[in-house]
């Protein structure tokens, strides 16, 4: 079994963007700030990855959709303020990101506060930033691409899906995407560690084992999905 980290999975996101030649993203006036928002949109996670869990209902290591609601949400605290002061641009894209993703996942009296709270951040961050909802939209897609693309790859999902506008299928070659945003086939490295596929007993069995695993790499080729 391959486990990946989140932010090293936010990592290969940030590499995809960083090669990005479509879209006007070279020129973009926020690229910097964009490109630190992609790198960085799972930056609630490294405590939560630095202490793994197990889900309990499959013995298996816990990840972003089986981790309790309570804990998601102090995730996601953190992912979103961490940056609010140095980076108030990229905390309101991450905080895009995070509505995003928990609009469909929050419920009850818990849940739907967390969102108002969220989504009175996000306020606060336009107009700290002066960025209008059509701008921060066309940036989130930078994101929501990436994410979308470094997920599949270090999932290893193989059913084809599309994102904002985007393609990607899965192949023995490598990931292919249409329309294609980079400048030619590009082959990244994303750190992992291999655990024997077994049920856990726990989260000290999963954390044992995890400490005793070696870092390796594995290779994502990222090419163009031709048209037909």
């Amino acid at each position: 079994m391959r486990v990946v980290t989140q932010p090293d999975h936010a990592r290969l996101a940030g590499e995809l963007v960083r090669l990005w030649r479509t879209d006007g993203l070279p020129d973009h006036p926020r690229r910097d700030e964009l490109l630190f928002a992609v790198r960085e949109h799972d930056n609630g996670w490294r405590e939560a990855d630095a202490a793994p869990r197990v889900d309990a209902p499959t013995g298996r290591p816990a990840d972003f959709l089986a981790f309790p609601p309570a804990e998601r949400r102090e995730v996601w605290r953190r992912s979103t303020a961490r940056y609010a002061a140095t980076h108030p641009y990229a905390a309101l894209l991450i905080t895009e990101h995070a509505l995003a993703l928990l609009a469909d996942r929050e419920g009850g009296a818990e849940g739907t506060a967390f969102l108002a709270a969220l989504a009175d951040r996000r306020l606060e961050l336009q107009l700290a930033t002066r960025v209008g909802a059509e701008e921060l939209a066309a940036d989130y897609r930078f994101l929501q691409l990436a994410d979308g693309i470094a997920l599949a790859a270090c999932a290893g999902w193989r059913e084809p899906f599309e994102r904002a506008g985007m393609r990607v299928e899965a192949r023995d070659s490598g990931h292919l995407l249409r329309p294609f945003p980079l400048t030619g086939s590009t082959t990244f490295k994303v750190p992992c560690r291999s655990i024997p596929d077994r049920r856990y007993q726990g989260d000290a069995d999963l954390g044992g084992t995890l400490a005793a695993a070696r870092w390796e790499e594995f290779s994502v080729r990222v090419a163009a999905l031709e048209s037909g």
